[in-house]
């Protein structure tokens, strides 16, 4: 995950802050935070769930998408 100047560790990092400094202020949903963060809900969605996994984010919500047929 890290190149050799550490840029991308960086990047993920800043991410990682900037998401537990915006639900430090209180609950938000994915659909506010990744507006906020300037992510997509897909992107938001990964960094929660890695964030999560390092205990350091609870997720306590999941909701069905509706798969609209062609």
């Amino acid at each position: 995950m890290q190149d050799t100047n550490g840029t991308e560790a960086g990047w993920w990092s800043e991410i990682d802050r900037e998401v537990l400094a915006s639900l430090a202020e209180g609950r938000k949903s994915t659909k506010e935070l990744s507006r906020r963060l300037g992510l997509s809900a897909e992107a938001l969605s990964s960094v929660l769930l890695m964030l999560a996994a390092e205990g350091r984010v609870r997720v306590n919500s999941v909701e069905l998408v509706e798969r609209q047929c062609s």
